[in-house]
């Protein structure tokens, strides 16, 4: 955990001059920029929430917040793991260019992301569930003005594999704000959910219990990863249920964070945007209940819904990308988004028209030697492998007819546009990394925030630093 200010060094005297023309130009004495709450949720599918159509009620809360929002029904995540897609919707850079490629690897110091380009008046914490965002995973608490990330309860029996609940969560980020944000400072606020992630395993007082209907798929021991694997479920739509319940728990306590900002503030002034890192296969195309391994649309298509000043409500049927995620965070507050280095790390401001026909959204795959890129332009879709520099085509979808991806797979019967392979990343995960590069495993779950540095220096002689005080 670090309560640290931002560094201003690094911001260019561009945005200072961008910042002051505005204040100048544009503000008077009682203007202020909106509070910005960005709520990222990982492992989440579109299709399993009411606003994308699903019949379960899992999303009660979301649903009746965004309705008066814009719903943006063709999103992608740029990855299908959770560190670098997560790094690209706080930094507006794709993977190649903002350089984390693996997990447990640090970002460059280099690299901006949206708590380095607010306006100094901004205010910014983050409160993250996943161990892969700790800051000793990934290196970026030092650029919030408070980031907590104490993640110390076991995902599964897997040694060294962490992650905190969504009511801990929740309450830890309700407490922050009764206590230490200041109100006279716009806020920046990110909270990251891990629940939907496997294993799936809403505790007890969930909102909802589901029972899918009486067909029957055994379980297919070996395509269930082992930390989702239980002996105990005879029926694979168990897995179903289950993953519905974790959604229906987390939509909860995101109604708890609406709710306990809004005691204090305005919500109907605050810009609020909710998106996933990538979602979750449901026993299709051979992928049992797992992510991070390809690029189909279950993996891939992410619910992203926005709401606040300057949003038409509404539903979007454009192309939408986690590229764009951080421009319009930034637009919001009134700031230019990060220059785009080429036309693949080009993303948009979401309150502006986002009907773009021509546009090209990609997205990839690399997990050790699975390594899959897709592309999609209008309604169809081209998956690539890629070995080395080598771009093979492998499939081609209409999506329209076939949004499932499940019939013709022949990408010699339309093959993709050039526009379209100038996009597909060929460069392959580097396999060294600079030594100020690595991150690091938490090899035990992280220190509670609120101890003392009395208390902290009694848990360092105890242990190795890592230890959670009992409470």
């Amino acid at each position: 955990m670090f309560l640290a200010s931002r560094p201003v060094a690094s911001r260019s005297i561009f945005f200072v001059l961008l910042m002051a023309f505005t204040i100048v130009g544009c503000s008077t004495a009682t203007d202020r920029q909106p509070d910005i709450l960005l709520i990222t949720v990982d492992t989440l599918r579109p299709d399993h929430l009411g606003l994308y159509g699903y019949e379960r009620p899992t999303s009660p809360r979301i649903d009746a917040f965004f309705a008066d929002g814009a719903i943006f029904e063709r999103s992608y995540s740029v990855e299908a793991n959770t560190p670098q897609s997560v790094l690209t919707l706080i930094s507006g850079l794709p993977p190649r260019h903002h350089g984390v490629r693996s997990f447990y690897e640090l970002l460059s110091k280099d690299v901006e992301i949206v708590p380095d380009r607010l306006p100094e008046a901004y205010q910014s914490a983050a409160f993250v569930s996943n161990i892969v965002l700790t800051d000793e995973a990934i290196g970026i608490g030092g650029r919030f003005d408070y980031y907590d990330d104490f993640v110390d309860e076991p995902e599964s029996d897997r040694d060294h594999v962490y992650e905190r609940r969504a009511s801990r969560t929740t309450d830890a980020a309700l407490k922050w704000l009764t206590e230490s944000r200041d109100p006279e400072r716009p806020l920046f606020l990110w909270v990251h959910y891990i629940d939907p992630h496997g294993p799936y395993d809403a505790p007890e007082g969930a909102p909802q219990r589901f029972e899918h209907a009486d067909w029957s798929t055994p379980p297919k021991v070996g395509r269930i990863t082992a930390y989702q694997f239980d002996p105990e479920i005879t029926n694979a739509f168990t897995y179903v249920d289950r993953y519905d319940e974790e959604i229906a728990y987390t939509d909860l306590h995101v109604g708890r964070l609406l709710d306990g900002y809004g005691a204090n503030a305005k919500l109907d002034d605050a810009f609020v945007l909710l998106t996933a890192d990538h979602g979750e296969s449901m026993m299709e195309h051979g992928l049992w209940f797992t992510h991070g391994y390809h690029v189909w649309n279950e993996i891939l298509r992410v619910p992203l819904m926005i709401r606040g000043p300057g949003v038409e409500a509404g539903r979007r049927t454009g192309l939408a990308s986690g590229l764009d995620v951080a421009p319009t965070l930034l637009a919001a507050a009134g700031v230019a988004g990060p220059e785009p280095q080429d036309e693949l790390g080009r993303g948009f401001d979401l309150r502006r028209d986002q009907e773009r026909p021509d546009r090209v959204v990609v997205g990839e795959a690399s997990l050790n030697e699975h390594r899959w890129r897709m592309g999609v332009r209008g309604n169809d879709k081209w998956i690539f492998s890629t070995q080395g520099e080598r771009v093979i085509p492998k499939f081609h979808f209409d999506l329209t007819k076939d949004p499932g991806e499940l019939g013709e797979r022949q990408w010699f019967v339309n093959p993709p546009p050039k526009e379209v392979l100038a996009l597909i990343q060929t460069d392959p995960i580097e396999s060294t990394i600079a030594a100020d590069r690595k991150g690091h495993q938490l090899r035990a779950p992280k220190i509670d925030p609120r101890v003392t540095e009395a208390q902290r220096k009694q848990l360092e002689a105890l242990g190795d630093g890592n230890t959670a005080p009992n409470e």
